[in-house]
């Protein structure tokens, strides 16, 4: 059960009692979390080793918390306490060796890479109260084993020296307890009230250079994007598309999609509940989101936005009962545009996606079918397909996936995604509709863009947080 169906204390209170000051630390240290996650996406002052470890933490508090809960008992509590503690520094402790060359549990890397697996498993278990798991649960466990199981065994091949042969560690440590740690330890809406506030802070730096031009605050450079507009049918103003302090509009687009999301949800809940101010604050972050959105020029986000909100727009007006209706007519109709777009009988340019997804589908064919190229660059595996200079990424999620881990990581990959989607479709009368419309938005982000859930990278972590509270939502 998550916490937000166990513990009904709002965001702000008067009431100073102990167990709503700890939750009201434990949602400042999650708000601390997302920041962090920014700045080691925006700059380098943030290493993915960093992320990791913070997660570790943030898992080890709510392993006590579950733990004295669940048991009056002293001897019971203090056993599980330690249970806890103990896995958590033996995470800990792996994930800081691993900021050196080697993991740590000694020079055999094959018997390494396992210890690393058992361990990353049995601490998001031991943390969750892996017994209240449904089977939900547990395919999820299983999808997410199996991904990272593939990529831990890729890194066997590149130097114990190289960073390659330890990203795996840190990008399953940050991917899992996005799934299947911060959500439980954080109430949905805790996370849908910082999702807008912190993408309207970034957006509102970024407006500033329409005034002052470019300029540096603090570790960050705030910028336009040169030799590009910010336009969609019918309307092109005569502006620079916006970057803010991302290192491309992609970015600025996908934080904006998930605040403007979020800020619209928020709204409806606030609407519906009579808070006027509330409402009233919600609808600005809305505005200042999506014209963020809008100045990125990220067409996929926009997209993705727009599925999200058509879905809940439809549950808001017609209940629940057309939930799984307007999911499936949604992504139909998403493959329809893209089909449209692919004969140019819709005129919306998919600057060179079908060229791309050719050449990665030609490179799957033609490579290793069951586990793939490898964490390696999947530029370099698409490069031979495709004509002239350069190498591009995949831009789709799930390809990319497939390029690196073959059938067997894609195929878990796409069933965690897909998976916990259609389960969600099908459990319309008690599924979280809004964090269901979100995940869904997220799902057809990936299928325009080359990040990955098994990532620290800012979209990674939000898109699997997302995933997340919908599959703890059961």
């Amino acid at each position: 059960m998550s916490t937000a169906e166990r513990d009904p204390v709002t965001v702000f209170t008067h009431d100073w009692s102990i167990a709503r000051v700890a939750n009201g630390v434990i949602y400042g240290l999650f708000g601390v979390y997302l920041v962090l996650v920014l700045l080691a996406h925006t700059t380098d002052s943030v290493l993915a080793w960093h992320l990791a470890a913070s997660t570790v933490v943030l898992g080890a508090i709510l392993g006590c918390r579950w733990a004295v809960d669940a048991f009056q008992d002293a001897r019971y509590l203090w056993a599980s306490v330690l249970s806890v503690l103990g896995v958590s520094l033996l995470t800990l402790w792996m994930v800081y060796q691993s900021s050196s060359p080697g993991l740590g549990p000694g020079s055999n890397r094959s018997l390494g890479i396992v210890v690393v697996f058992l361990l990353t498993i049995a601490f998001f278990l031991v943390v969750t109260d892996a017994e209240q798991y449904g089977a939900r649960d547990w395919a999820a466990i299983a999808c997410f084993g199996v991904l990272a199981g593939v990529y831990l065994a890729h890194s066997l091949e590149y130097y114990p020296s190289s960073s390659q042969s330890r990203w795996p560690l840190w990008a399953a440590v940050v991917m899992g307890s996005s799934l299947f740690v911060l959500p439980r330890l954080v109430p949905e809406r805790v996370f849908l009230w910082i999702l807008p506030r912190l993408a309207a802070v970034v957006v509102v730096l970024g407006l500033a250079t329409y005034s002052v031009g470019d300029y540096t605050l603090w570790l960050f450079e705030v910028r336009q994007y040169p030799g590009s507009s910010p336009s969609v049918p019918g309307f092109d103003p005569d502006v620079m598309t916006l970057q803010s302090i991302f290192p491309n509009p992609n970015g600025l687009g996908f934080l904006s999609f998930a605040g403007f999301v979020a800020a619209a949800i928020d709204f409806h809940r606030s609407v519906v509940a009579e808070r006027p101010i509330s409402a009233t604050i919600t609808a600005v972050l809305a505005g200042i989101c999506g014209l963020g959105l809008f100045l990125s020029n990220a067409r996929a986000a926009m997209l993705a936005a727009a599925v999200a909100l058509v879905i809940y727009v439809s549950y808001a007006v017609g209940g629940r009962r057309v939930v799984p209706v307007v999911v499936a007519s949604t992504l139909l109709g998403l493959f329809g545009l893209i089909a449209g777009m692919y004969v140019d009988f819709i005129g919306i340019s998919a600057t060179n996606r079908f060229e791309l997804w050719s050449a990665s589908v030609s490179a799957i064919r033609d490579g290793p079918l069951l586990f793939g190229y490898g964490s390696g660059s999947e530029s370099a595996v698409i490069e031979p397909y495709l004509a002239g200079d350069g190498a591009p990424t995949p831009h789709n999620s799930y390809l990319s996936v497939i390029i690196q881990t073959g059938l067997v990581g894609g195929l878990a990959y796409v069933g965690l995604v897909a998976g916990s989607i259609v389960a969600g479709a099908i459990d319309y009368e008690n599924v979280n509709v809004a964090i269901l419309a979100f995940a869904t938005g997220w799902a057809v982000h990936q299928f325009f863009e080359s990040y990955t859930m098994f990532d620290w990278s800012l979209g990674a972590v939000l898109a699997a947080l997302t995933l997340g509270y919908l599959l703890v939502d059961d």
